[in-house]
């Protein structure tokens, strides 16, 4: 997702990614949440998206996630899988978006080790 419209979100307990098709993060494809220990890849709709592996956790309504505990772990040969499901499933190309960045804090004092504000 080269060309993705990204989020970038310092939130109170995490530093968030989303990718989206447009300028609105309401329509992102996929996110990536860090905290201080572990970070998530999320599937926005991943409640519809298939699940042949059975790796994808959360109970809401729309989004399913994986934790990473490792850079490694990063390069699982099933991430790519995922990503292209989550994109067709949101009828989106790789070559989607406008390749800008749009970056928000959210107010509030952080929880997280070493933030500040």
């Amino acid at each position: 997702m080269p060309n993705a419209h990204e989020f970038v979100w310092d939130a109170t307990n995490a530093v968030s990614l989303v990718y989206t098709p447009s300028t609105r993060w309401q329509d992102g494809v996929c996110h990536i949440a860090a905290y201080s220990r572990h970070a998530n890849l999320g599937f926005n709709n991943g409640a519809s998206l298939g699940d042949p592996l059975g790796i994808l956790g959360g109970t809401g309504s729309r989004i399913r996630h994986v934790t990473f505990r490792s850079a490694e772990e990063v390069e699982a040969s099933w991430v790519d899988d995922y990503l292209h499901a989550a994109l067709a499933s949101a009828h989106q190309s790789p070559g989607m978006g406008d390749g800008g960045t749009t970056v928000r804090a959210s107010a509030g004092a952080k929880r997280r080790p070493g933030a500040t504000r």
